[in-house]
């Protein structure tokens, strides 16, 4: 449990996560808010009422993450509605300090559906397999696998349009897509970055014949992969809380939890560890 504690203050410190200033109670803090969900996700407590228990029968954990006492699971569910944007800055943050330990050669842009019928703020989408109800997260990963931008939106939100913002400001040598994303705008979006777009041709789009980039077809596994190791970190626990805002509350906590241990494997020289997501789980 330490390590895992370890680990989550080392990503979540005063340059990644600042502190709202201002008059009034503290309260807790955002940077110990974060810090408890990057803690849960490491460790697999996807509910709020077993991470209070998980915290009152450990109080040094609560006290090591930089909470004054046990916040109960009112104010854990709070925190979720409201932190997503803080989570966000801190995941990009993070994955800007990754990027300085590894060049980026490629990124890999895709989405991955979030299904859930239950949430009022679900809509219907498409993917590969057909039509889903639920939400979707947009997302970038570089030649490791490891993830560099991501979005969530509602299901019904088309994928081409997010993939400037899924690689504005980074450097990369090709961007590679599906031919979801095959458009002049995207296209134009990675030359301006220096990269090559290495996206499929879409027939209905363009009117051309399907042609799939050479590099395309080779490493476009990439994405497929971290989706679903994605997945694997988040074990569903999307569908146990209601509202776009904490799902994405979720959806980054689990994203800086995996690079969390990409650092650690990249600072041991271990890149077997690289795509480990259970090390420090039950």
């Amino acid at each position: 449990m330490q390590e895992a504690v370890e680990l989550a203050r080392l990503v979540v410190n005063k340059t990644i996560v600042p502190e709202r200033r201002g008059r009034g109670r503290k309260g807790y803090g955002r940077q110990p808010a974060v810090r408890l969900f990057v803690y849960a996700q490491l460790r697999g407590i996807h509910k709020d009422e077993p991470l209070e228990k998980h915290l009152r029968k450990n109080p040094g954990i609560a006290k090591a993450l930089g909470l004054k006492g046990v916040p109960d699971r009112t104010t854990i569910g709070r925190w979720r509605g409201k932190l997503a944007p803080v989570l966000r800055e801190a995941f990009e943050k993070l994955a800007g300090l990754l990027a300085t330990l590894k060049q980026t050669e490629l990124l890999v842009v895709d989405s991955t559906p979030l299904e859930d019928w239950k949430d009022p703020d679900a809509e219907w989408g498409f993917y590969s397999r057909g039509p889903f109800k639920g939400f979707k997260v947009h997302v970038s990963v570089d030649q490791l696998g490891l993830p560099q931008k991501a979005l969530v939106t509602p299901g019904n939100r088309h994928d081409s349009p997010f993939l400037p913002e899924l690689i504005s400001g980074q450097k990369a040598k090709h961007v590679i897509g599906d031919a979801g994303y095959d458009s002049e705008a995207n296209k134009e979006a990675c030359r301006k970055i220096g990269a090559r777009p290495d996206i499929a041709t879409n027939p209905r789009r363009s009117g051309r014949r399907r042609y799939t980039p050479s590099l395309c077809k080779r490493k476009r596994y990439i994405v497929e992969q971290f989706n679903s190791r994605f997945k694997q970190m988040l074990q569903g626990c999307w569908r146990r809380f209601r509202g776009l805002a904490k799902k994405a509350t979720v959806v980054y906590s689990a994203l800086i939890a995996m690079l969390a241990l990409a650092l650690q494997a990249l600072l041991l020289n271990r890149p077997s560890l690289l795509r480990k997501i259970g090390v420090y789980r039950y």
